[in-house]
């Protein structure tokens, strides 16, 4: 009888193994459009730029090869759609993500570019855009597996120049191997939001991350959620004529039950908790007026530890995307840095003292010396302010380059601990096979050789620079660079459901700075005397 189990489990495990194989040798392309600057309209639409690069960035995670387009108009947006189909081969998964506004003619969707001028029903036809047909190009292409993903059932300024009321979008026609979701149903419309992201992007977003789910399960949860959020006013609709199962990340073999994330075999223990305060404000310690490399210390007895940090140069960057040119960069005095990421223990100790005003969900994953997630770079902003408050001594984020600095610890090699990712060694997709995606109490895994721990892996950590696409120009003495796109800020380090090469201590990635996410979390920066 064990025998007959252990070789069902055993055909279970190589069936899905073959199916992660199979994702992994076809390729995935994707075109993402966010149209938010139509000159009929009286505004721009408020969400679909950060939208659409939210949803750009989570794809490429997930190893799709993207291309990102924002206000385009008809010729531009047709180019890209050619360019985007020409790419797709035999096998190919395609993905089409749009954000904007869509009118339904003929019991067809249409796109429509930034520079339509629509005035009659027939107008639509000629300057928008069809999904069926360009659905019907990715089949005669051969993609295998083709997503599309539409937010664009917005009333719109278009449609009531010849129409009484909005009609939404139509149902697509799904040719076999189609998986499709609007950010609503069709014949629905729903009001443009506001702020940083849209709830459909939101949830969508986290779902796609999630990454062991199939992306049927992926959107039907996305559905639920902001049908939930929003209290049944918005309900998305999908629609699948998938014929097998398709992953954002890698189908999960069968688990063992979960241990809890504690220490790994071959790494270090986690840190002791520090013993609680007595209630009330915690005691200061008088300010250190010398420190030398390697010391580690608080400030109070309830305040992030931090470990001093050599001045030193190094060769910043890579030539990989985003992160070159490489260039020298000198750190001209010792720093104090987080010897761990952020906790909820120190995040809540500033809640309670009202230095910071939100309480961010642990999804249920633990507290106390869990690193805090679901924070903005703006949220971290307040948490830093506030340790500066009640100790009188200047805390911040680190700057680029402090961090990048610090998370070498003096080596040249892709990761601190050698040029492969191996296993043990962090808290990524890659490195933990077979356990859940969630996050692990600092301390974790063993340090860097500065005594850092998890600058790879476990949360993606705010630095204070705003983003910019290249390091040209860049500050070479280690200051924050505080010009580009400061919408966006820079985040370091890769996270638990990040692949492996995304925790190379040159890797950076951007997010919009008021905008929380499950896996952004951050350390603190002290200044020395």
């Amino acid at each position: 009888m064990r025998l007959g189990l252990w070789l069902c489990l055993s055909v279970a495990i190589t069936i899905l193994t073959s199916a992660a194989s199979a994702q992994e040798r076809s390729p995935r392309v994707a075109l993402v459009i966010g149209n938010a600057s139509y000159p009929d309209a009286n505004t721009p639409l408020a969400t679909t730029i950060r939208d659409a690069r939210a949803i750009a960035d989570e794809l490429r995670r997930a190893d799709f090869a993207v291309d990102l387009k924002e206000n385009v108009g008809k010729e531009d947006m047709e180019r890209a759609i050619n360019a985007f189909t020409a790419r797709i081969r035999s096998g190919s998964v395609g993905l089409f993500y749009f954000g904007g506004f869509g009118i339904q003619s003929g019991r067809q969707t249409y796109l429509i570019p930034t520079n339509a001028q629509i005035w009659t029903e027939a107008e639509i036809r000629r300057d928008g855009i069809s999904i069926d047909s360009m659905l019907a190009d990715m089949h005669r292409k051969g993609a295998k597996v083709k997503i599309i993903i539409i937010d664009a059932a917005r009333r719109n300024p278009f449609e009531r120049r010849f129409r009484s009321s909005a009609l939404g979008l139509a149902p697509l026609d799904a040719v076999d191997g189609t998986l499709a979701m609007y950010s609503a149903a069709p014949g629905k419309v729903v009001s443009d939001g506001s702020g940083g992201n849209s709830l459909f992007a939101t949830e969508l977003v986290k779902e796609i991350r999630s990454g062991n789910r199939t992306a049927e399960d992926a959107f039907n949860r996305t559905r639920i959620a902001v049908s939930r959020a929003s209290g049944s006013e918005q309900v998305p609709w999908v629609s699948s004529s998938l014929v097998e199962e398709f992953y954002f990340g890698s189908p999960r073999a069968a688990a063992s039950p979960s241990q809890g994330p504690g220490p790994r075999s071959g790494t270090s223990p986690a840190p002791s908790p520090a013993p609680r305060p007595a209630p009330g404000r915690a005691s200061v310690e008088p300010p250190r007026t010398s420190s030398s490399p390697g010391d580690t210390f608080r400030d109070c007895a309830d305040c992030a530890e931090v470990v001093v940090v050599p001045a030193g140069s190094f060769e910043m960057g890579s030539s990989s995307e985003y992160e070159g040119p490489v260039h020298r960069v000198s750190i001209g005095r010792p720093f104090a840095i987080g010897r761990f990421e952020v906790t909820f223990d120190e995040w809540d100790k500033c809640a309670d003292d009202g230095g910071c005003k939100f309480r961010p969900d642990d999804r249920e994953w633990g507290r106390g010396k869990h690193p805090v997630i679901n924070v903005s770079w703006l949220d971290a902003q307040s948490f830093v302010a506030w340790l500066s408050r009640r100790t009188g001594i200047t805390y911040r984020l680190p700057s680029e380059a402090e961090w990048e600095f610090a998370a070498r610890a003096g080596t040249k090699t892709p990761y601190w601990w050698g040029r492969e990712v191996g296993s043990a060694q962090a808290n990524c997709r890659e490195c933990r096979a077979g356990e859940g995606q969630k996050t692990s109490p600092v301390g974790s895994y063993r340090p860097n050789p500065f005594g850092l721990y998890d600058t790879a892996g476990n949360v993606a950590e705010w630095v204070e620079d705003c983003w910019n696409e290249s390091y040209r120009g860049a500050p070479a003495d280690g200051r924050a660079w505080t010009t580009g796109d400061c919408r966006l800020r820079v985040l370091r380090g890769g996270a638990f459901d990040s692949q492996a090469r995304y925790l190379r201590s040159t890797s950076r990635f951007r997010y919009d700075h008021d905008v929380r996410f499950v896996a952004n979390g951050f350390r603190v920066m002290r200044e020395l005397p």
